[in-house]
């Protein structure tokens, strides 16, 4: 009796064990993987990797991981921002582009349009051999913002326009750096704007990160 009741504890204790062996649905898998849910060719290359048939709505929470490398190396998470999805294939090298959850995991923008913008500005200057950039104006919190995001891909000079500023300092700026941004319509005296005139420097007058990042990749554009 005491063999039958030990082999019979076995059998529970192995049925307790999988049944802690959870399976989530594939749209569960999808949300924590920050895909939009139900994508057929996501779908078919959990197939073809031999993790989960396309026909089975559920999948084990253990496959997760071996789901989630698939999911790196074939697949590009983009939005649905049409911005997003024309610079995907720039950034993709090779991969698939799937749509993002939403536009917090967007692998492009990741949420910020700020942060797209200012990569596509690096990217234009790179393309044009430029590496130095001088920022004269805009408020301290958004000239934080744009050094943060461009993270030292480029070298920058950020001039506070409210503050006295010699003609020697202007000059200075003006030969060291590839281009200069008047940032117009924000903290910027006009006794500091008119220190900074000729070729290199783009006047415009939008206060926003993203505009001040436009208008860069513009000249730089415009300059090939």
């Amino acid at each position: 009796m005491r063999t039958g009741a030990t082999g019979g504890a076995r059998r529970t204790g192995a049925l307790r064990w999988r049944s802690l062996s959870r399976t989530i649905s594939k749209d569960e898998l999808f949300s924590r993987l920050g895909l939009a849910p139900g994508q057929p060719v996501v779908l078919q290359a959990l197939e073809d990797a031999g993790i989960s048939r396309v026909a089975k709505p559920n999948i084990s929470e253990e496959k997760q991981p071996a789901a989630a490398a698939v999911v790196a190396e074939r697949f590009i998470r983009v939005c649905t921002r049409g911005d997003c999805r024309k610079r995907a294939p720039e950034l993709a090298g090779g991969r698939e582009v799937a749509q993002a959850l939403d536009a917090a995991h967007c692998e492009v923008c990741s949420g910020s349009t700020n942060k797209s913008a200012v990569d596509e500005m690096v990217e234009a200057f790179r393309a044009v051999g430029w590496r130095r950039l001088c920022v004269v104006g805009g408020s301290p919190n958004a000239r934080q913002d744009f050094e943060s995001l461009v993270a030292g891909r480029i070298e920058l000079r950020m001039v506070d326009g409210t503050l006295n500023h010699s003609g020697a300092q202007a000059r200075t700026n003006l030969e060291w750096a590839d281009r200069v941004a008047n940032w117009g319509g924000t903290q910027l005296n006009h006794k500091v704007s008119t220190l900074y005139t000729g070729p290199k420097v783009i006047q415009f007058a939008r206060r926003s990160v993203q505009e001040l990042a436009k208008a860069m990749t513009e000249s730089a554009r415009r300059a090939k």
